[in-house]
């Protein structure tokens, strides 16, 4: 009985590396196709898309200066997609 523990211990250490690539490799793929391909430059339903946050918020956002990558073009607002995707892939801090 005494085997029992290092078994499973050794059927652990085996399995752990093989399942955590599996899973880094499944949300990679998931990821890929979630995001749209968008333009280099969006407006704010779009980067409200890429975000998941409200078109309010990311106004209210603008004013405060806490979401970067974004110009005001005449009346128009415009967001950077890249700048947006690194943003959001940092936990919505600056990179």
């Amino acid at each position: 009985m005494s085997s029992t523990p290092s078994l499973l211990d050794a059927l652990a250490a085996v399995l752990s590396p093989i399942v955590k690539d599996a899973v880094a490799e499944a949300l990679r793929d998931q990821k890929s196709q979630e995001l749209p391909s968008y333009p280099e430059k969006v407006g704010i339903k779009q980067a409200a898309e890429i975000t998941g946050y409200s078109v309010n918020s990311l106004y209210q956002m603008k004013s405060k200066g806490t979401i970067p990558g974004v110009v005001k073009v005449g009346s128009k607002l415009l967001f950077d997609t890249a700048t947006l995707r690194k943003w959001v892939d940092n936990g919505g801090r600056a990179a």
